[in-house]
């Protein structure tokens, strides 16, 4: 099983639609196992972080209001 990143857009009623990945690009973000021993790990949890640890334990959404802070981090 591998980790995924995808785009997605909410529509009006709240419901989630996720976007193609585009041509020559990939979505994958790594091994699943990488939730807790990379992103969820003491070392990446000492560094202040707040997303990124979040995957060991839930999928990562990060809504618009959150994107600068996430690429920030």
């Amino acid at each position: 099983m591998s980790l995924a990143v995808d785009v997605f857009v909410v529509g009006g009623h709240g419901e989630m639609s996720v976007q193609e990945v585009p041509n020559g690009c990939s979505d994958l973000a790594g091994p699943e196992s990488w939730r807790t021993t990379v992103w969820g790990s003491a070392a990446v949890r000492s560094l202040g972080v707040r997303f990124f640890p979040e995957l060991s334990s839930v999928d990562l959404v990060v809504v618009p209001d959150q994107v600068s802070d996430f690429l920030w981090e």
